[in-house]
């Protein structure tokens, strides 16, 4: 039924329930984006593991005998060995501090070297030198490594989550050509000139 409307004009049936709808349809599309969103942005390590670590535990105190032992830790580094055992896979990794999202800072701020063991199985061709990788679990001792001539003690941490970050592409600046807005084709040999001049 049509009603008056301000200006003695039908007033629209269908405008106020349009609108309801549109903000419905909004809604309904903002609840969908925003799981997707939290998933994609999805926290390291995992939000169980956080519940059960303890102090933060300095790296320097893992590097001393009486580093304290099944206590968990959150480290991360950069890869330096990958080799696969028959119990799993050890990574012998470079510390790196770890930034607000637990991804490695840069391997110029590291305090040491350190040596993770999980039961899995990780191909070497993807877990390569260089990779970032953070891991959380459990101090395991110390385990002896060479480095050159001589053999340090590294920490030993028992893996319970390990996360491989993707791979960074190096920026490059988008190539934007030189162009003259004053270059004429005409000012050029033989021409040097305009094709004609009305002074």
């Amino acid at each position: 039924m049509w009603g008056p409307g301000c200006n003695g004009l039908p007033a629209s049936k269908s405008s106020k329930g349009k609108t309801g709808r549109e903000w419905k349809a909004l809604f309904f599309i903002l609840a969908g984006l925003v799981p997707a969103f939290y998933a994609g942005c999805a926290s390291v390590p995992s939000r169980h593991f956080r519940q059960q670590l303890g102090p933060p535990i300095p790296f320097q105190e893992l590097l001393e005998a009486e580093a304290p032992r099944h206590e968990r830790v959150l480290l991360g580094g950069y890869l330096l060995e990958t080799a696969n055992e028959s119990d799993g896979t050890r990574l012998t990794l470079l510390q790196a501090p770890l930034d607000s999202r637990n991804k490695p800072k840069s391997q110029d701020l590291s305090q040491g070297r350190f040596v993770v063991q999980t039961d899995r199985f990780l191909d070497p061709a993807i877990y390569t030198k260089g990779r970032k990788v953070t891991v959380g679990g459990k101090v395991w001792g110390t385990m002896p490594q060479p480095l050159g001539n001589l053999t340090y003690e590294y920490p030993l941490i028992k893996a319970e989550e390990l996360h491989l970050w993707p791979k960074e592409r190096p920026y490059t600046r988008p190539y934007y050509p030189y162009y003259n807005y004053w270059y004429s084709p005409w000012y050029r040999y033989p021409y040097y000139r305009y094709p004609w001049n009305p002074w």
